[in-house]
């Protein structure tokens, strides 16, 4: 859901009190609709999230960890230029309107302080953050506007800034009963209440509407609950509450709507809801070509497999057509040349009889001699099909671990060695100076005291088991299913049960299983596994191992993460 004018006034006063007596320290751009501005005020170091994304638009303060480019876009450094040192000095809200002006005092390139303001308009698809200069001129915006775009409010470099236009609705917060009774007497029968309140009344979001009507029969009453928000809105008593089975937030209470009270602040509540809703879905449009790819790929080796399996059946069921060229030979005299099909004995299978196709272009012993051919073809290939047989189907396990590590790459890093691992060939070898150093794996501690670690990626895989882990080290993996590679360190030590349990429990969370109830995960010593010559990234062989059930479950995993 939209932020809502409500939220945006509850918003605004818990950042005015935030950013109070702060100054920015860096300003970054994660990604096309994001702007970070990180600093110190009196309340502690903070970091201000101010995005124009066209669905969710917002402004809070984020404790999220965000991964920047290693180019940083032109208006990016524009920012740079003119906020890095500002001081905060006040935030101003329009009346009612889902926009925000931070303003800053900083210094211009002659050292004289000058004021800049930071416009950040959260108004759905024509969301906008934009810097005004002191005359109130924009400096530039992240979404340029020109004539063409919007003839009634161009927003482009140069020009003066305006607020967006209000709407030519009723104000719900000032409305006397007699106008409410008199723009209720105009709506139309059959109208439903909450269309109307959503038509009449400017800032009133639907699902406010929506819940004045469920709560509501008649006139009297919508007043009644209309002034009762009025009163909280002026009174400032918001309350950051969930909605929806936590999909969603509003600012004041409900009557009719399942909620939640959140026991932190609006930033924080927004921060969980929305900041990592942002970045699963950033990382699922960069990834989304990549896992097409991987998935086209292994469809394309599974069909290649049913070939080949249908190739090796025929190979091996090839004995009739050695019987064929037999009962030919010893009917030679019996066949006449240019005959397309002979009938003889089959003394084969307890003297029936038989008929035989042939071709009329060929003598009956050329006839026999193809059919030698082709079984001496057939048993040829029967070798030959069962190992191109095994190397498709560890290709076909290879994409499908590359597609079960796109689906759940959580940096632009992973995400960067995936893409260089589908693009490089196995049996071409990288020169090793031009290969990019490989990211670490994440290392977990166990309830026990043991590290361990476990790989994001096929890449980090084969530098955890192949390089980082001693001969002794305890490793695991989901049996027979697309998954990372765990290393428990042992240090010389034995690992207790809990330190087994953990493991592998962070082995069936990172997997293809993570939603099954209980997922079964092999372990041995690292000495037992190996790596075939040419085999893909990621790709081993283990023996000597046993199997313990874990249960794939995240807030276990975040726990072992954080210790």
């Amino acid at each position: 859901m939209p932020v809502d004018a409500f939220a945006v006034t509850a918003l605004a006063a818990e950042l005015s009190a935030a950013l109070e007596g702060s100054r920015i320290d860096k300003v970054q751009m994660p990604s096309r609709f994001e702007i970070h501005l990180s600093g110190r005020g009196l309340r502690g170091a903070y970091r201000l999230l101010l995005s124009a994304h066209p669905q969710h638009a917002r402004a809070h303060l984020t404790q999220g960890t965000f991964e920047n480019p290693a180019s940083p876009p032109m208006f990016c450094m524009l920012l740079r230029k003119h906020l890095t040192g500002g001081r905060f000095i006040g935030l101003r809200q329009p009346y009612l309107e889902r926009v925000l002006h931070f303003r800053w005092n900083t210094a211009d390139e002659m050292g004289s302080i000058t004021e800049k303001t930071l416009v950040i308009e959260m108004i759905g698809r024509h969301s906008n953050i934009i810097l005004v200069d002191a005359e109130g001129r924009i400096i530039d915006c992240l979404r340029r506007v020109d004539p063409e775009m919007s003839p009634e409010r161009p927003v482009l470099p140069g020009l003066f800034y305006r607020d967006p236009p209000a709407q030519e609705k009723t104000d719900p917060l000032s409305i006397s009963e007699p106008d409410f009774f008199a723009l209720w007497e105009r709506k139309p029968a059959e109208m439903p209440i909450d269309d109307w309140l959503l038509k009449t009344f400017t800032a009133m979001p639907p699902v406010l509407c929506r819940d004045v009507a469920a709560s509501a029969n008649d006139c009297g009453a919508a007043y009644k609950r209309v002034a009762d928000l009025s009163h909280c809105v002026k009174e400032y008593c918001f309350t950051p509450i969930t909605i929806k089975n936590g999909a969603d937030f509003f600012s004041l209470p409900l009557l009719t709507v399942p909620q939640e009270a959140h026991k932190g602040t609006f930033s924080e509540l927004m921060d969980a809801l929305y900041t990592i809703r942002d970045k699963n879905e950033q990382m699922a449009q960069k990834t989304s070509g990549l896992l097409k790819a991987a998935k086209n790929n292994r469809d394309r080796l599974q069909k290649k497999i049913g070939i080949l399996r249908q190739e090796l059946f025929e190979a091996q069921n090839r004995e009739h057509i050695r019987e064929k060229a037999d009962l030919l030979m010893a009917n030679l005299h019996r066949t006449e040349r240019g005959a397309e099909t002979v009938t003889v004995e089959d003394f084969y299978h307890e003297g029936g009889m038989l008929t035989i196709r042939l071709d009329p272009a060929k003598s009956p012993q050329q006839n026999a001699a193809a059919f030698y051919k082709s079984y001496a073809k057939l048993k040829n290939a029967e070798t030959a099909l069962a190992e191109q047989i095994l190397q498709a189907e560890r290709d076909a396990e290879y994409w499908e671990s590359v597609s079960d590590q796109l689906s759940r790459v959580a940096s632009e890093r992973d995400l960067e060695e995936i893409r260089d691992e589908m693009q490089s060939r196995p049996e071409k070898k990288t020169p090793k100076k031009s290969k990019k150093p490989v990211s670490q794996p994440t290392r977990f501690r166990s309830s026990e005291g043991f590290s361990f670690r476990a790989g994001r990626n096929n890449r980090q895989n084969d530098l955890l088991t192949m390089k980082m882990a001693g001969r002794n080290d305890i490793w695991l993996h989901t049996q027979k299913i697309p998954g990372c590679h765990v290393v428990i360190e042992t240090s010389g030590a034995e690992p207790g049960e809990r330190t087994l349990y953990e493991a592998a429990a962070v082995a069936a969370w990172f997997s293809q299983a993570r939603t099954s109830p209980k997922v079964p995960v092999d372990y041995t010593a690292v000495k037992y596994v190996k790596k075939p010559p040419g085999a893909r990234p990621g790709m081993v062989i283990y023996d000597r191992f046993k199997t313990i059930l874990a249960e794939p479950d995240e807030k276990l995993v975040e726990r072992l993460r954080a210790e």
